[in-house]
C-alpha cells in the first residue's frame, strides 16, 4: 500500500474526516496507465470532460462530444488520443482551452451515463494540434457510480424536448443572470476541475437531485456527499482555490462553463440534511461564465435518478 500516492492536501482532508484508511484501500485502483479492462470502455464513449487551466491560469471544465472512437487508449495504455471530425478541430471545440501546450497538466473524465461507469485520467499534454490531442497518462482509475443520473443518448435527428434547446448562440458574462441562474437551479449534474500541487489538474463528477446546487449571488454552494474517501477535489482546494465548473444541458445540447475560486467547508451541522449527512460544502465564487452549444449536438433522455441521491 503506497501511502505517498496522495498529496498533502488530500491527506489533510482524509485525516480531518477520519477516512484515511478507506482512502488507502481505495487507492489500490489507481494505476499509472489505462487499465487493460477499460480499453474497450474508452473507445466506446461519445463524450468526455476535459479539465485544465487556460493561458491566463484560470481553471475550466469543458465538455467534448464525438462519435464512438473519438477517444482511444494507446497500445501501451500509457496515453489517450482524442480526435475530432469537426472541421474546427479538437482545440477549437474546448475553448477557452484552445492554447493547450505540451507538458501542461490536463485531466480527462470519461463517463457513460447509461451504465453509470466512469474513468478518471490525470496526466499531461503530450501533443496538441487542431485535429488531435494526446494525453500522457499519469494516473487512471475507475470511480464508483454513485450520484450519476442514468440517461440514454437520443439519435442526432431526434427533435429537441426543451424550449431552451433551440438556443445555439454562445453567450458569456461575469455576473450570473436570470437564465444562467435558472440553469444552475435545475441541474442534477456538474463537473468540477481543480488543481493540485505542481498545478496537476483533476476533473470530477458531482450529482444530486435538481436544485442540489444552491446559489447566493455570485456564490454557488455544492454539497459534498459521501464518496470514495480519496478527496481529490477537496484536497486540491486545500492547496489551490482556482476552480472550474461545467453544467451540461442534456436536452439542449449545450454547456454552461464557469471559472472562479472555491473553498471547502467542514462540519456545517446546520446543513447536515442538505449535504447527505457529511456537513461538507464547496463554496464556489463565479468570476466568469460561458454558455455554448456542444461541438456535436448530443441530447439525452433521463431514465432514472441515482438511488444514492440524498
Amino acid at each position: 500500500m503506497d501511502e505517498t500516492i496522495f498529496h498533502a492536501g488530500e491527506r489533510l482532508v482524509q485525516e480531518r474526516t477520519g477516512e484515511r484508511g478507506t482512502a488507502l484501500i481505495n487507492s489500490r485502483s489507481i494505476s499509472p496507465g489505462i487499465p487493460a479492462a477499460a480499453r474497450n470502455f474508452v473507445g466506446q464513449q461519445r463524450w468526455c470532460i476535459v479539465g485544465a487551466a487556460d493561458a491566463a491560469g484560470a481553471m475550466w471544465a469543458c465538455l467534448l462530444s464525438g462519435e464512438p472512437g473519438f477517444v482511444q487508449a494507446s497500445d501501451d495504455l500509457r496515453s489517450l488520443h482524442v480526435a475530432s471530425s469537426d472541421p474546427q478541430g479538437v482545440l477549437a471545440s474546448i475553448v477557452p482551452l484552445a492554447d493547450l501546450q505540451p507538458t501542461q497538466s490536463i485531466a480527462v473524465l470519461l463517463i457513460e451515463l447509461q451504465t453509470r461507469r466512469r474513468l478518471r485520467v490525470n496526466g499531461h499534454v503530450a501533443q496538441a494540434s487542431a485535429q488531435a490531442l494526446d494525453v500522457a497518462v499519469g494516473q487512471a482509475f475507475p470511480v464508483c457510480p454513485r450520484y450519476i443520473q442514468k440517461r440514454e443518448l437520443l439519435p442526432l435527428e431526434a427533435e429537441p424536448t426543451s424550449d431552451n434547446s433551440t438556443c445555439a448562440e454562445a453567450t458569456s458574462g461575469t455576473l450570473l443572470d436570470e437564465a444562467t441562474s435558472a440553469w444552475i437551479a435545475g441541474a442534477d449534474t456538474l463537473f468540477i476541475a481543480s488543481l493540485g500541487p505542481s498545478e496537476d489538474a483533476d476533473v470530477s463528477h458531482r450529482g444530486g437531485r435538481p436544485g442540489f446546487v444552491q446559489q447566493q449571488g455570485q456564490v454557488l454552494r455544492i454539497p459534498d456527499f459521501n464518496g470514495n474517501s480519496m478527496f481529490n477535489t477537496l484536497g486540491n482546494l486545500e492547496l489551490e482555490s482556482r476552480c472550474g465548473l461545467v453544467f451540461p444541458d442534456f436536452e439542449g445540447a449545450r454547456q454552461l462553463q464557469l471559472t472562479g475560486h472555491a473553498r471547502a467547508h467542514f462540519g456545517v451541522e446546520a446543513d447536515i440534511d442538505q449535504t447527505g449527512g457529511t456537513g461538507r460544502w464547496i463554496e464556489f465564487r463565479v468570476e466568469r461564465w460561458r454558455s455554448t452549444p456542444l461541438n456535436l449536438p448530443q441530447r439525452w433522455r433521463l431514465l432514472e435518478a441515482s438511488p444514492y441521491n440524498p
